[in-house]
């Protein structure tokens, strides 16, 4: 077996690892999987023909790019093991390979893993260039270049947040702060504007110092261990708040080329997918208390009380998520009274039968339903 052949062998191990892995996360993410596949495979193909699209704005045209980028850097970032082979690098490393050959398997697995994200703006470009041939050559054609910049850009960022995701330093800047930012100010700027203006944000993000959280003597006792356990394995709040991200990402499209009249009831299914998001983060803390009962039974604090810090604790990591959908002023009223009353039915419906949790949000939605069409 050759060197390109055993990477790609340890890329599917470790692939297949992670899809087990996932039943181990948490049942409320499992359970609510299947309800993000349409979003996960709608994004990327509505992305190219936005960014193709001479006529899109610059708003609706950075909301795109900005959950392309997202739904992209996670991807590559739950395959990083594979890709890189971590496990393996002792192994690797004796290998007599040539830095070449080494440096083009690299390069190889990045775009396979990476595939439709970088392959699809690419190809993309490559058809309408070869298209356009004519026209891109004659005098004149500088409009026509400006069209293609913002497909061009899509394509080079693609590359630069592949890259970044191999690496264990968290965009933060380019990729959570700077895109709030862009959307208050997008009609100030052009779209190859903001391309150039979010590549100086990578660039100087690459040379910001990563930081870390570290605790202190506070807090104690169950808090602790809740948060502690959450710093130790993000992996599942960490998938709950890309999924909020998309979500946020793809409403901001889609309530853009919809009809106004249908804005409405869109944003109020989205009210209730985000409260079941944020709420099943309560199904992680109840598994970890279950596995920590006989140290929690040590604890100078009755089972009630304990229980109701579980339940703070998790309302208090729900405050990112609600800031997050402030600032992207997604929601009405009308949406935020609807969000508060899913979210709560959910917690209850966890906290009671977790196996039966999406009953009492659903026949929530039912009775609300029926409510209005009774009122109308």
């Amino acid at each position: 077996m050759n060197y390109w052949l055993w990477r790609v062998r340890i890329y599917h191990e470790e692939l297949w690892q992670w899809l087990q892995s996932l039943q181990q996360i948490g049942f409320g993410l499992v359970v609510l999987f299947p309800m993000a596949l349409p979003a996960l495979v709608f994004l990327p193909l509505l992305s190219l023909g936005v960014a193709a699209n001479p006529a899109t704005t610059a708003l609706v045209y950075l909301n795109t790019l900005w959950g392309y980028l997202l739904l992209l850097y996670s991807w590559m970032t739950l395959q990083r093991e594979g890709i890189s082979g971590n496990r393996y690098q002792l192994y690797l490393h004796s290998l007599p390979t040539r830095p070449l050959l080494k440096a083009a398997s690299n390069a190889g697995l990045v775009l396979y893993g990476a595939n439709f994200f970088i392959l699809g703006p690419l190809v993309l470009l490559s058809v309408v260039l070869l298209q356009q041939s004519a026209r891109l050559t004659a005098a004149g054609s500088s409009q026509l270049w400006l069209e293609l910049v913002p497909l061009a850009g899509m394509l080079l960022l693609a590359i630069c947040y592949s890259r970044l995701a191999l690496r264990r330093k968290t965009p933060w800047l380019s990729l959570l702060l700077f895109p709030f930012v862009a959307f208050s100010w997008a009609a100030e700027f052009s779209k190859p504007q903001w391309l150039l203006l979010w590549g100086a944000v990578l660039l100087l993000e690459h040379w910001l110092p990563a930081f870390s959280l570290k605790l202190g003597r506070w807090p104690q006792g169950l808090y602790r261990l809740l948060l502690r356990s959450d710093m130790d394995s993000p992996s599942a709040e960490c998938l709950r708040l890309v999924a909020l991200l998309l979500l946020i990402a793809l409403t901001r499209v889609c309530v853009a080329a919809v009809n106004a009249e249908f804005a409405p009831y869109l944003l109020n299914l989205i009210s209730f997918l985000t409260a079941l998001l944020l709420a099943s983060s309560l199904f992680g803390t109840q598994a970890l208390r279950a596995q920590y009962q006989l140290y929690l039974a040590t604890l100078p604090q009755r089972a009630a009380t304990q229980g109701t810090q579980a339940l703070m604790y998790v309302v208090a990591k729900t405050t990112l998520g609600v800031m997050l959908m402030l600032m992207s002023g997604i929601f009405g009223l009308t949406q935020w009274g609807l969000w508060l009353l899913f979210y709560v039915v959910t917690l209850t419906g966890i906290w009671l039968k977790p196996q039966l949790f999406l009953v009492f949000p659903l026949a929530l939605m039912v009775g609300l339903v029926v409510v209005r069409a009774v009122i109308a």
